[in-house]
């Protein structure tokens, strides 16, 4: 029987690479303690050749952590984002969602990649990029190699849009603050970009956009448990049956929760931040299995993949901007 004392030494390792990630971001805020959790775990997992003794502990970290970080983000939901949405809002939030999720999923497969790290592609792009990846992945994938290349490629676009969409938005397609925050909104995939991206155009942009992105976020869930009632993971598979994980249960009971403001506000606050702790912690566990030979093999298709799955958000929200606005 394994014990607690058996996981301490890699569990100890994934803390301190997620809380030095965590501490990074400060000077680098573009790219997130997730992302640089990843990275770190990366560099040291290719550098160091770990013990054994370190195994059980990592794969805490990337399975359990994860799961109650992804419980916890159901307390980042607010419902009644929706009453500030129009319905051209709503449907634009939508089928962008469903429409980047399903073209990520095609373009992936005819790329040659797996089923599961197309999908972990197109949620990521099409919902809000680590936390949707975060959530999908113990469904879709046990790869820990696809989960970290598809946070890494995901945050890499993100990056890179914070700076060309206002250009695009602004001086290309001159669009007006509305459409212009529709765009930032539906686009982009972490918060904290469409923030930025957003407020620097204006504040009203900034605005828009911002509750268009809480909308997207809405979505998250619905997708997750679609996922896990109809695409399964092996296992499930296996039983040939579907099940809802336990913590998408849990996720849908907290959304709820802070919804209705049941809890204090500095508890809401503290598990919001407890929820990121561990997430960083989770994937400087997945980023300790990534090998340099699969960043070269996969790394490239990778990221021509979700630039055309980029590529095709700006271009479907064009379209459903110009005929529903």
């Amino acid at each position: 029987m394994v014990n607690f004392k058996d996981k301490t030494p890699g569990l100890v390792l994934a803390v301190i690479i997620g809380m030095l990630g965590r501490y990074l971001s400060n000077w680098i805020p573009n790219l997130g303690g997730v992302t640089l959790a990843i990275i770190l775990g990366f560099i040291i997992g290719n550098i160091f050749k770990l013990d054994d003794k370190y195994d059980l502990g990592i794969r805490y970290a990337e399975k359990k952590l994860l799961a109650v970080a992804i419980m916890l983000m159901g307390l980042k939901l607010e419902l009644d984002v929706l009453s500030q949405l129009g319905f051209s809002s709503i449907l634009i939030i939508v089928t962008m969602v469903i429409s980047t999720v399903s073209i990520g999923f095609i373009l992936g497969r005819l790329l040659g990649l797996s089923k599961s790290f197309s999908l972990l592609l197109g949620v990521g792009n099409g919902i809000c990029g680590s936390s949707a990846i975060a959530a999908a992945a113990p469904i879709v994938s046990e790869d820990e190699e696809e989960i970290g290349l598809s946070v890494s490629v995901v945050n890499l676009l993100g990056t890179f849009g914070i700076f060309i969409l206002p250009f695009i938005t602004t001086y290309v397609l001159k669009l007006d603050e509305l459409t212009s925050g529709l765009m930032i909104g539906s686009t982009l995939q972490a918060t904290g970009q469409v923030v930025a991206a957003g407020f620097s155009v204006s504040d009203a942009v900034g605005k828009i956009a911002t509750i268009v992105k809480m909308g997207r976020i809405l979505v998250l869930g619905p997708v997750v448990l679609f996922l896990s009632l109809f695409m399964g993971n092996e296992k499930t598979e296996a039983k040939g049956k579907a099940k809802i994980p336990s913590f998408i249960i849990g996720f849908f009971i907290l959304s709820i929760i802070g919804t209705l403001q049941i809890l204090p506000g500095t508890v809401v606050k503290y598990l919001k931040d407890l929820s990121k702790i561990l997430l960083t912690i989770a994937m400087a566990g997945i980023g300790l299995k990534i090998r340099i030979s699969s960043l070269i093999k996969q790394g490239p298709k990778a990221l021509l993949v979700g630039c055309l799955i980029f590529a095709s958000q700006l271009t479907i929200i064009t379209i459903l901007i110009t005929v529903l606005l």
